[in-house]
């Protein structure tokens, strides 16, 4: 038999992907308000959209500040006993220390970490899982963590924690991260797979064809990407290959230097319009991937952003995953996700737990 999973804040489904494709688990509800930055309103980023054409369950539109565990279950019609696995990965850009603001000011949003205690006590699931940015352990604001600890464990979990890379596990990204899983009434211990060799760039990209910036592959409307022209692509075209950053450009290419670039201070910002190399993990996605501006997202010879498909592949999702939604919010969904790769040995680790056997990790095929 099956377990019955609910996703919070499921985004594009990234953790649902891992654990439905394990083969252990259904999916019985999701809740995700579709929020990106305020003026975009609700419903904006097209993440439900997504995760309905992937995982085949169409989820609630909710604030999950809110919105009550028995709402969440009369809108799917199961019963609080149904729950097996809660998954609760709420925003973490309240959290993470790129964000400036965060150094000094406690974030509002970063109270939805701990919905994640409201929805246990109601449901009592066997398990508990949330990620989030290491901040979430390690930050200036960890009492949201310590809560959610506190409260988990006056219910009667067990709760693991710790910070991972995730590269060692073979996602082809450096992305570090909290990684918590509690259990009801007994212990549980993460174990996940560690790799011998770093997964590369190559590893994950190197078979897509070649494509031009604005163009489209007609076999995986999934490897496109954005036009270029202009200084843009006069800029990006002066980068060195494969691992190049705007501050190798010459005295007498200053004029395709942009604000950012500072000169005064070099190093500021030296992965804005910067190649991935091809022998490295990447860098972290983030939900900023959408223009070559924002960090290292460029391809390391051709000309152009990373494609959607590239993106997804070096966030560990599956290599038929579609995305939903307009070409900027299609990043966004895929930066903004808990990689697949990932979720799916937590899904393994989950299921030799509640069934009592030894835990034999699966490899989520990344690309054919």
């Amino acid at each position: 038999m099956k377990l019955n999973f609910v996703d919070l804040f499921s985004c594009g489904g990234g953790m649902s992907t891992g654990f439905s494709r394990q083969g252990s688990f259904k999916p019985i509800g999701a809740a995700d308000l579709e929020v990106a930055k305020p003026s975009h309103g609700i419903g904006a980023t097209g993440c439900n959209a997504t995760y309905e054409r992937n995982i085949g369950l169409t989820p609630m539109s909710a604030d999950l500040s809110v919105t009550t565990p028995d709402e969440v279950a009369s809108h799917f019609g199961f019963s609080r006993n149904d729950v097996d696995v809660l998954i609760s990965c709420a925003p973490c850009t309240g959290f993470s220390q790129k964000q400036s603001k965060n150094h000094s000011a406690d974030d509002p949003r970063n109270k939805l970490v701990e919905r994640a205690v409201v929805f246990a006590e109601a449901w009592r699931p066997r398990y508990v899982v949330i990620e989030n940015v290491k901040e979430l352990l390690r930050g200036r604001h960890k009492h949201h963590f310590q809560e959610v600890h506190r409260g988990l464990t006056a219910l009667g979990y067990e709760v693991y924690s710790e910070v991972h890379d995730l590269k060692h596990f073979g996602l082809p990204q450096s992305r570090i991260r909290s990684l918590i899983v509690a259990k009801l009434g007994g212990h549980f211990w993460l174990h996940l797979p560690k790799v011998n060799t770093l997964r590369t760039v190559r590893d994950a990209i190197g078979h897509l064809p070649p494509i031009a910036a604005g163009e489209t592959d007609p076999q995986d409307t999934m490897h496109t990407c954005p036009k270029m022209t202009g200084l843009s692509l006069e800029r990006m075209k002066a980068i060195p290959k494969n691992g190049g950053s705007w501050t190798d450009l010459a005295e007498d290419q200053a004029h395709l230097r942009i604000p950012s670039m500072n000169i005064e201070k070099p190093g500021s910002f030296p992965d804005v319009y910067g190649r991935l190399a091809w022998d490295r993990v990447a860098p972290t996605i983030t939900r900023e991937c959408s223009h070559p501006g924002n960090g290292r997202f460029s391809h390391p010879e051709q000309d152009r952003l990373l494609s959607v498909r590239e993106m997804a592949l070096i966030q560990g999702f599956p290599s038929d995953y579609y995305f939903e939604g307009s070409l900027s919010f299609k990043y966004r969904q895929i930066g903004d996700a808990v990689p697949p790769m990932i979720a799916g040995f937590i899904a393994d680790a989950i299921a030799a737990d509640a069934h009592g056997r030894a835990f034999q990790p699966q490899q989520m095929q990344l690309a054919v």
